[in-house]
């Protein structure tokens, strides 16, 4: 695969310049930031896309969103895109290609931050200096031990006549 595989792929995407230059720099992180509509996953998208028609490993891209909402729509339009590539191949190496890559997604690296946190942290534990059997709470339960902290601590600084 190659850069100019990767231009090619581009055109099936309907971007603006701007947004082909954020799905083409190689040269550092790109962050998108823009309303909604705007064509924020459909630029990611391309990105991801054109690093997979340069030869990068799925493995080797992170692609980061917000919410759980959102990675599993860039998930989705990524495998959607891959399919079509499959089907609009121009040999069969490059739809073979395609067709591995659209195998791979399932454990492609898109998700949220916490996501993305909690995998690099579940892979090197001792590194980070966590207990390797540690697990991410849900948001309801946060919010209840949240609470039940700060209520623990008024109740005894509610004691403490500098308080």
């Amino acid at each position: 695969m190659s850069r100019e595989l990767a231009k090619r792929v581009m055109d099936s995407f309907g971007l603006t310049d701007i947004q082909k230059e954020a799905a083409l720099e190689r040269d550092r992180d790109v962050v998108v930031t823009a309303g909604a509509g705007s064509g924020k996953t459909r630029t990611l998208v391309a990105r991801y896309i054109s690093l997979l028609a340069e030869g990068v490993e799925p493995r080797r891209i992170a692609a980061i969103t917000f919410t759980k909402k959102a990675a599993r729509e860039m998930r989705s339009r990524v495998r959607d895109a891959l399919n079509k590539l499959v089907q609009e191949a121009q040999s069969p190496d490059e739809q073979l290609r395609w067709l591995t890559l659209s195998s791979r997604m399932d454990s492609a690296r898109i998700g949220t931050i916490h996501s993305i946190c909690t995998e690099i942290l579940q892979a090197h534990p001792a590194e980070a200096g966590i207990d390797p059997r540690f697990a991410v709470l849900d948001e309801g339960l946060t919010a209840a031990l949240r609470s039940q902290v700060v209520e623990d601590t008024l109740g005894e600084l509610v004691d403490q006549a500098e308080f």
